[in-house]
C-alpha cells in the first residue's frame, strides 16, 4: 500500500513540469492581427509592404453605421506601408513602427500589384508558404495598378477591405487562388500559375446620383510562373475557367436563332475533362470536353422553347459559344506561350518518357504546337416556369 502511495507520488513530481502554464503565451492585447497585405515595387526595385489591421473598438462601431473603410480617423483599421530591400525587411521595418506584435495567422487576402507581378512573384510567396504563421489558405489577388490603393478602398457591403477582397476572391472562381494553389502550379512541371485582377470601377445610380467608386473582378492574371505576361478578360477570361473547371455560376446568354432578342442559360452542373493522347505519328494531342446542364433562365426573344425543336437549336447554340469560348483562351494561352489549363502537366504524369524528350524547351515549341481539340455539349433540363415569352402576342410566337 505504502509502495503504491510512493509510486503515485513520484508520477506527480514528474508531472509536474509539465504544468507549468502557457509559456509562450501572447496576450490579445499585444497582438495586432494583420487581415491584408499588399506588396508593390518602387521604381528603384524595392518593395512597398502595405498591411491592413482591423481595430477591433472600432468595428462595432462600423457596424452600427452600415460601412467602414479606411486608415485612421473614425475608419475600422489601420494601414501602414513601408519600402525594404525584401519582403520580411519592409515587415520588419513596420514592426518598429508598431506598439503591437505582427500577426499573420488572421490574413485573409493578399494583393500583388501589377508591376510587381510582372517582375516577379516568387519572393512574397516563398516568405508566405516557408513561415508556419502565415496560412496557406490566403487568397491571392493582382491588382490592375498598385496594389496598396485596394487596401484602403470604400467597402461598401463589409466592414473593411479585407473582408470586401476575400468575398471578392472566394466569388471568382470555384476554387479560389491560395497561396497553397498557386505554390503547387510553381513547382509543378508544365503548369502556370492564375490569378484573379481587381480593378476599380465607378457607378452611379441615375443621373442624380452621385458618382461612387468601388472594386471589381475584372479578369485573370496569367503568369508564367513567377512572371504576369498578360491580363485577360470577356470571353478569354471565361474560356479558361470553362478549360479548368473553374467558373462559377456560369452564364450563357446567345442571340436568339431569328435575330430578334436574347436567351440565357443558367447553368446548373457541368463537368470538364482535359486528356493527352499519342497521335500515331508520334506526336500530342489534347482534348478538352466539357458537359453542360442548364436551365432556360431568360427569353427575350418571340421563340417558344416548351418541348419543341426551338430547344435543341437552342443547345447546339449553347453549345458552340461554350465552345468559342474555350478555343479563345486556348488560342491566347498558346501565343502567350502560359499553360494554367496544366496541358504540359499531363504529358509529365501520364508519358514521363515523352516529356522528357520536349521537357527542355516545352514552353516555347512544345505547348504553342500542340493541337487542342474542344468539344461542349450543353443540355437544357427545363425552360423554368414561364412556357412562353413575357409579354409577346400569342400570334407572334414560333414554337
Amino acid at each position: 500500500m505504502k509502495a503504491k502511495v510512493a509510486m503515485t507520488f513520484v508520477c506527480a513530481l514528474f508531472l509536474v513540469p509539465l504544468t507549468s502554464g502557457c509559456w509562450d503565451r501572447r496576450e490579445i492585447n499585444d497582438i495586432a492581427f494583420v487581415t491584408a497585405a499588399a506588396a508593390d515595387i518602387t521604381q528603384d526595385n524595392h518593395y512597398r509592404v502595405t498591411i491592413q489591421v482591423p481595430l477591433p473598438g472600432k468595428i462595432s462601431d462600423v457596424g452600427q453605421k452600415g460601412g467602414g473603410g479606411g486608415s485612421s480617423g473614425n475608419k475600422a483599421y489601420f494601414l501602414d506601408s513601408t519600402i525594404g530591400d525584401t519582403f520580411r525587411a519592409a515587415n520588419a521595418k513596420q514592426q518598429n513602427a508598431m506598439s503591437r506584435q505582427l500577426y499573420f495567422s488572421h490574413m485573409r487576402v493578399f494583393v500583388f500589384g501589377e508591376d510587381l507581378a510582372r517582375e516577379n512573384i516568387a519572393s512574397p510567396i516563398d516568405v508566405m508558404s516557408r513561415i508556419p504563421q502565415n496560412r496557406m489558405t490566403t487568397y491571392l489577388l493582382v491588382s490592375s495598378g498598385p496594389a496598396a490603393d485596394l487596401l484602403n478602398a470604400q467597402a461598401t457591403m463589409e466592414k473593411t477591405p479585407a473582408e470586401f477582397l476575400r468575398e471578392l476572391a472566394n466569388e471568382s472562381m470555384i476554387h479560389p487562388r491560395t497561396v497553397k494553389r498557386v505554390t503547387e502550379a510553381l513547382l509543378a512541371e508544365g503548369q502556370d500559375p492564375i490569378m484573379p485582377v481587381v480593378s476599380w470601377t465607378t457607378t452611379k445610380p441615375g443621373d442624380a446620383g452621385d458618382a461612387q467608386t468601388n472594386l471589381k473582378l475584372n479578369g485573370l492574371a496569367i503568369f508564367q510562373k513567377k512572371k504576369l505576361v498578360a491580363m485577360l478578360s470577356g470571353r478569354a477570361a471565361d474560356g479558361v475557367l470553362w478549360a479548368m473547371g473553374e467558373f462559377r455560376r456560369p452564364l450563357i446568354t446567345i442571340p436568339a436563332k431569328n435575330g430578334s432578342g436574347f436567351v440565357s442559360v443558367m447553368v446548373t452542373s457541368y463537368h470538364v475533362r482535359t486528356t493527352v493522347k499519342p497521335t500515331q505519328d508520334g506526336r500530342m494531342v489534347c482534348q478538352i470536353q466539357a458537359r453542360v446542364t442548364g436551365t432556360l433562365s431568360e427569353n427575350t426573344s418571340n421563340l417558344t422553347y416548351e418541348r419543341s425543336q426551338n430547344l435543341a437549336s437552342l443547345e447546339r447554340q449553347a453549345s458552340q459559344a461554350v465552345t468559342d469560348d474555350m478555343r479563345i483562351a486556348v488560342d491566347q494561352l498558346q501565343r502567350l506561350h502560359a499553360d494554367p489549363i496544366g496541358i504540359c502537366n499531363r504529358v509529365y504524369r501520364n508519358y514521363p518518357g515523352y516529356w522528357h524528350r520536349v521537357k527542355h524547351n516545352w514552353r516555347d515549341e512544345f505547348y504553342p504546337n500542340i493541337p487542342v481539340q474542344i468539344d461542349a455539349q450543353v443540355e437544357i433540363r427545363n425552360s423554368g416556369n414561364a412556357t412562353s415569352p413575357v409579354g409577346i402576342p400569342e400570334e407572334e410566337l414560333q414554337s
